[in-house]
C-alpha cells in the first residue's frame, strides 16, 4: 500500500507483458537459437516482477474486500491461486530453458515453449479473474 492505495494494480502489468513477450520470443527462438539468452533474461525479469505483484496482492485483497462490494473472499482466493499456478508454470519453463541453454538439441526449448504456452493461458485467466473483481457490476 502506498498512501492507502494498493500497489498491486500498478505492478501486475509488468509480469503480464514480460511473460507473454517471453512466450512469443520462445517461438522465434525455435528458428533463431541466438535469442535464447534474451528469452532467459525476459523470463527471469517476468518472474521477478511476477513475484512482486503476487506479494503485493495481500494489500490489494484487504483494500478490495473493504471497498468493492462485489469482491468475495472466494474470488480473491481463486485469483491468487491462478496467479501462483502461472508463476510456477513460467518458473518451470525458465528451468527447462536454462537446462537446455547450451544444447544444440531443441528438446528443452520445445518443453519450455509448451510450458510457457500453458503458463500464458493461466496468466490470461488470472488477469480475467482480477478484471472481474474490479470491473464486474
Amino acid at each position: 500500500m502506498l498512501a492507502g492505495v494498493p500497489l498491486h494494480p500498478l505492478l501486475v502489468h509488468a509480469p503480464i507483458a514480460l511473460l507473454l513477450f517471453a512466450t512469443v520470443l520462445l517461438v522465434f527462438s525455435l528458428k533463431w537459437v541466438q535469442l535464447k539468452l534474451f528469452v532467459l533474461i525476459t523470463l527471469f525479469a517476468g518472474l521477478l516482477t511476477g513475484a512482486a505483484a503476487y506479494l503485493s496482492g495481500d494489500g490489494a485483497e484487504e483494500y478490495a474486500e473493504a471497498n468493492l462490494s462485489n469482491v468475495t473472499h472466494a474470488a480473491v482466493e481463486n485469483h491468487e491461486h491462478f496467479a501462483l499456478f502461472s508463476l510456477v508454470a513460467f518458473g518451470i519453463a525458465f528451468v527447462f530453458l536454462l537446462l537446455g541453454y547450451r544444447s544444440s538439441k531443441k528438446t528443452m526449448l520445445m518443453l519450455s515453449l509448451l510450458v510457457a504456452v500453458v503458463g500464458s493461458g493461466l496468466l490470461a485467466y488470472t488477469g480475467h479473474l482480477g478484471g472481474q473483481m474490479v470491473y464486474a457490476k
